[in-house]
């Protein structure tokens, strides 16, 4: 990177203050060693540092890349050697390019540091990035621009942060708004039943039962929607340590409840349930409201005669133990792009649905720190992973 580190001694100085004899010519020999040591030690400092740093001459064409250009920017140092920004730059939008160049002319120009600038970037591989760059004037010993410092950082993972800190603070006034909904309907749709209950016996036409056990029916289904508003925004239980047997009893306890439904579908289910000798801290109600969501989504998708399978075993990610649970259908799948929608609060692609449940069981999994993956193939069904952290003693 030809940048020189020159130390000079006022002789006038050294004179006035009788610091000794005039130097010799081998005594400059450890000056000269300095500006080597020191032009090493920039090196090293712009080839650590995870911003990109470009040297422009007065050209603008491009004299030297450290190593993390060609991170971010996915272009090899020798293609942008030599070359202006818009000679090497892809193609990914002429305003932003002529805006970069803009930014480099005019700090030659007024010899002071640009603001920052902010601009979205396409690679050539196709990766998106935002991007965040200054330049900064180089002078030399008379005080003349002789080459323009660009320092470029990759902002992408900060922005994506920022707009999830601004869907969470929304979602959180939204969940808010429902819970307080939630519990004003409660509290009226208790009062309904029982009082449907008392008129219940005392009606002779079975055509009048049929009508009210249509209503409580109805009844049954809102106030199970207004529940899980009222358990999502509960806080979280307190979490006991189990061995994952408890998983096995609380499947069997959720196929009991759905047993109704898999029979009039003639689905039958499948269970490799591990009983390894290990334990987790675990919230049985929520758990078994994550396996009550799940498992009703996978009857839903299932067609008659089709296939569930149930399986647990230890597996390790990321070099951390965690118990699987793992869920598969035979039903219609789901398509790629949609499967982060399917954990959106409000997405549902079945009529009629609220698009709460795999919002609320993301919740529970997220209080246990573990986390929940989907894999699926249109046509060929749907595979959903629950990940829970096992105990280390």
């Amino acid at each position: 990177m030809g940048i020189e580190v020159k130390a000079r001694v006022s002789e006038r100085k050294l004179t006035k203050k009788k610091m000794g004899p005039p130097m010799r010519e081998h005594s400059k020999e450890p000056i000269k060693r300095l500006g080597k040591i020191s032009e090493q030690v920039l090196s090293g400092i712009v080839q650590s540092i995870e911003a990109a740093v470009v040297l422009h001459d007065r050209k603008l064409k491009v004299v030297f890349v450290n190593d993390a250009f060609e991170s971010i920017f996915e272009i090899e140092g020798e293609n942008a050697t030599g070359r202006s920004p818009m000679e090497f730059l892809p193609e990914f939008d002429n305003s932003h390019r002529e805006a970069i160049i803009s930014r480099l002319e005019n700090t030659l120009k007024t010899g002071k540091r640009s603001r920052y600038h902010e601009f979205p970037y396409c690679s050539p591989n196709g990766t998106y990035r935002q991007l965040l760059a200054i330049s900064i004037p180089i002078f030399n010993n008379k005080n003349e621009i002789t080459h323009v410092m660009s320092v470029i950082h990759d902002v992408t993972r900060r922005k994506e942060l920022e707009k999830e800190a601004v869907k969470s603070a929304k979602l959180s006034s939204i969940a808010d708004m429902a819970y307080t909904l939630a519990h004003e309907i409660n509290n009226p749709l208790t009062g309904i039943k029982l009082g449907l209950s008392t008129l219940y016996e005392s009606l002779g036409k079975e055509e009048n039962i049929k009508v009210v056990d249509s209503v409580m029916k109805d009844l049954n289904r809102i106030q199970s929607t207004v529940h899980a508003f009222l358990k999502a925004k509960k806080k979280p239980s307190q979490m006991k340590k189990e061995g994952i047997s408890i998983i096995a009893e609380i499947i069997e306890d959720v196929l009991f409840h759905l047993s109704g439904q898999l029979d009039l579908q003639s689905i039958s289910v499948d269970k490799q349930l591990h009983n390894d000798d290990v334990y987790i801290l675990t919230d049985r109600d929520g758990i078994h409201q994550i396996l009550l969501n799940v498992l009703l989504n996978a009857i839903q998708a299932t067609p008659e005669n089709g296939k569930i399978a149930i399986s647990t075993n230890t597996i390790a990610r990321d070099n951390k133990p965690f118990l699987c649970i793992s869920l598969a259908d035979t039903g219609a799948g789901i398509e790629t792009d949609k499967y982060q929608e399917a954990f959106r609060p409000f997405y549902s692609s079945k009529p009629g649905g609220v698009g709460l449940g795999l919002s609320i069981c993301k919740n529970i999994i997220s209080s246990h720190k573990g986390f929940m993956e989907l894999e699926s193939d249109r046509g060929k069904g749907t595979i959903v992973s629950i990940y829970l952290p096992v105990i280390c003693d």
